[in-house]
């Protein structure tokens, strides 16, 4: 019997899976509606379609599966929708509202807002208990705690319902003797709460920082738990008894569900980060070292860069803004997806999202209540989606109750036709797309022009070109597998565990032999878990990060180093690295002035790759490509409607060459390659797409399809 791996990512809308046959290398994708109320049903119906695909019993296809990675909107959506567990925090005394102060200052996009509010905290007011106690900076209880007074509070918790309890005293990353017996306390007390320590979780410098990342675990951690349990027993009740199944972390890493389980805050960015990771594969296996990875799905759209092969790792994030400083894939997210509403705003401009249709009902076309225009209901009505072959057929379209839904909620107000409305949906769509790339682009001081598109979503092909074209991008990889990215990446991902401790010195003050002493502890666990999961010693990689900044300074930058470069006491190799990349960040750096050290980061990190790009079938000299029937569609540049072709995705071969205005339909999504875009089918499976408007961008064409043939 064949083996199989098997790839899910769990999306707003949209549950992907991946099924890699282990014996013969064949690869199958699947998508299937998700189910907010128990996303553990969307799996299970997808894992039952899979088998059906494949005439085999669900059962003996997960007896017969060997691994499974997972990636979930779960804790995700617990802090989007403010859902999460009743949580209590316990800090020191005199630091009761640090979590309603944050930073003492607004963030960037509402910088200039003297209206801005900043949203409740994760734990309320009332469940924050100030303790008496206290730890000097350089790591001396100055006073120990009163467990008599811990029990009181725990009193107050049980009678307000807490599930779930936050640990976060000043100082505790110098000592966290006095979190420790705490939290000691806490699990003898109160047995059944879930309980987070915040230098088990983030042990750096800034209270605000750790009391956040520490709230937010506790938030998420019942939640977590409640559905990794369900979800293992619907797995094992159909027949998932002799496989492993990992986790997708928010650093582009997996790890065992034991391991997210305690610090379940690692998953928020659990399914975005997989796109990365598989758009860096696709990138390079069609000869790009670099990339911008877009993936549009049903309710949101990410952005996020690769850079010399690498996903781009930042030390910290907002989830609903609220701060989270664990390292996570930079990825920037906006709510515009296929189910994004239309709307009409006090001042009669036309916006579309954040506000997505979802899952359910999700967009007008879709038959299933949804009353309000959507970008997917704009598509449909400009001839982009066929209505007949939605998800291959899966699902049908109506193209009326789209009609009515823009017309009478956006072509109406604005007294414009159907189709107007339409294309304004459309484009005001890609506007924001757009947007959001050059918040990870132009805003960390990159030119989007210097890197290739790489598209992802089921939605994301649809508008790949004038994205790309209102960037000035000239390359665009649209992957075979574009509208499962996801899914692919929790295959392609690394195994991987980081670790960070806070070790404030001057630069001149700084000992490498210092930092690997510290180091230690972390690296021990880091090689031990690696080993669990299967990783031999000599096949793990080893990456020492330091956040660095110059003396005077707020934010720091973080440097990224082989373990080797620390081992040789190399201090002027990582100084340099340090001034390049403020440079590259900010545009100038100040070499011969003070810098100094904040934290030190651990990265252990061991391959296990399931996926790689498959190479398909090239076309004969003489062959040509079948047109599979012809429709009319809005032509996005020259803004009116055309006939055009459309072709077979799935049964292209590679060396196949389209011209624009072409549609290729494939069963999970449709590309649209407009007037002055023409596109090529590599032997990888990726479709690659070029602006013709100028002759470099012809050159490069050329130069791509000559690569892959």
């Amino acid at each position: 019997m064949d083996k199989f791996t098997i790839g899910i990512d769990v999306g707003g809308t949209f549950t992907d899976l991946l099924l890699i046959n282990s014996t013969t290398k064949e690869q199958f994708i699947e998508k299937t509606s998700s189910t907010p109320a128990d996303p553990s049903i969307g799996v299970t119906n997808g894992l039952d379609h899979l088998a059906k695909r494949l005439d085999i019993s669900t059962q003996e296809l997960l007896n017969n599966t060997t691994l499974i990675v997972h990636g979930t909107t779960v804790t995700t959506n617990a802090v989007l929708t403010s859902n999460g567990a009743k949580t209590g925090l316990l800090t020191t005394k005199g630091f009761r509202d640090v979590l309603q102060m944050r930073r003492g200052v607004r963030s960037r996009e509402h910088l200039y807002n003297n209206k801005y509010t900043a949203p409740s905290p994760l734990v309320s007011r009332d469940l924050v208990i100030g303790i008496d106690e206290r730890t000097d900076a350089e790591g001396k209880i100055i006073k120990e705690i009163d467990e008599k007074e811990i029990c009181e509070a725990l009193d107050w918790f049980k009678e307000e319902g807490v599930e779930s309890i936050a640990i976060c005293y000043m100082h505790s990353y110098a000592n966290s003797e006095n979190e420790n017996k705490t939290k000691r306390i806490v699990e003898q007390y109160m047995p059944e709460a879930y309980v987070t320590v915040s230098t088990d979780v983030s042990s750096i410098i800034r209270l605000y920082n750790r009391v956040s990342t520490s709230a937010m675990n506790a938030y998420v951690g019942p939640i977590l738990k409640a559905y990794m349990d369900q979800l293992m027993i619907k797995l094992e009740n159909k027949g998932f008894t002799n496989g492993e199944l990992l986790i997708m972390q928010s650093n582009g890493g997996v790890t065992n569900p034991v391991t997210v389980s305690k610090v379940p805050a690692t998953t928020v960015l659990s399914g975005p980060a997989a796109g990365p990771v598989s758009g860096s594969a696709f990138a390079k296996a069609s000869g790009f070292d670099k990339a911008i990875v877009i993936d549009m799905g049903g309710t949101s759209f990410e952005a996020s860069i690769i850079e010399n092969g690498e996903v781009n790792i930042r030390r910290e994030g907002e989830i609903n803004r609220n701060l989270i400083s664990l390292p996570m894939v930079s990825i920037h997210t906006i709510g515009s997806g296929g189910g994004s509403i239309a709307w009409i705003d006090s001042g009669g401009l036309l916006q579309v999202g954040p506000q997505s249709a979802g899952a359910s009902p999700g967009p007008a076309c879709y038959s299933r209540g949804g009353e309000r225009p959507t970008c997917s209901d704009a598509n449909l009505l400009l001839g982009y989606l066929n209505p007949g072959f939605f998800l291959g057929g899966g699902m049908t379209l109506d193209s009326s109750l789209a009609e009515t839904a823009v017309k009478n909620h956006i072509a109406g107000p604005l007294n414009m036709s159907v189709e107007e409305a339409a294309f304004g949906i459309y484009q005001i769509s890609n506007l924001n797309m757009a947007n959001g790339v050059k918040e990870v682009t132009i805003q960390n001081g990159q030119d989007p022009r210097n890197f290739p598109l790489v598209v992802a979503g089921g939605a994301g092909p649809i508008h790949a070109a004038m994205i790309a074209r209102e960037l000035d991008i000239s390359e665009i990889i649209i992957p075979t597998f574009s509208s499962v990215l996801c899914a692919v990446g929790m295959l392609a991902s690394q195994l991987r565990h980081d670790y960070v401790k806070s070790y404030h010195r001057t630069w001149e003050q700084a000992r490498f032999a210092d930092i690997v002493t510290i180091l230690a502890d972390s690296k021990t666990e880091g090689t031990k878990a690696l080993l669990s999961e299967g990783v031999t010693e000599d096949k793990q990689i080893v990456r020492v990060g330091l956040d660095m900044r110059y003396v005077g300074q707020h934010y720091e930058v973080n440097i990224e180093v082989d373990e080797a470069v620390i081992l040789k006491n190399d201090k002027d190799l990582v100084e340099n690295e340090f001034h390049k990349e403020h440079e590259k960040l900010y545009g100038f750096d100040l070499r011969g002035h003070e810098i100094e050290v904040i934290n030190i980061r651990l990265s252990c990190r061991g391959d296990f790759v399931q996926f790689s790009p498959r190479t398909i079938e090239s076309m004969n000299k003489d062959e040509k490509i079948e047109v599979k029937h012809y429709r009319k569609m809005f032509d996005p540049v020259q803004k009116r409607m055309v006939e055009v072709p459309v072709y077979d995705g799935d049964h292209m071969k590679a060396g196949a060459e389209i011209v624009g205005p072409a549609i290729v339909e494939l069963t999970t999504t449709t590309i649209i390659v407009p007037y002055e875009f023409k596109m090529n089918l590599d032997v990888n499976g990726n479709f690659i797409m070029i602006d013709t408007v100028s002759t470099l961008k012809d050159f490069h064409f050329q130069f791509a399809s000559t690569n892959n043939n």
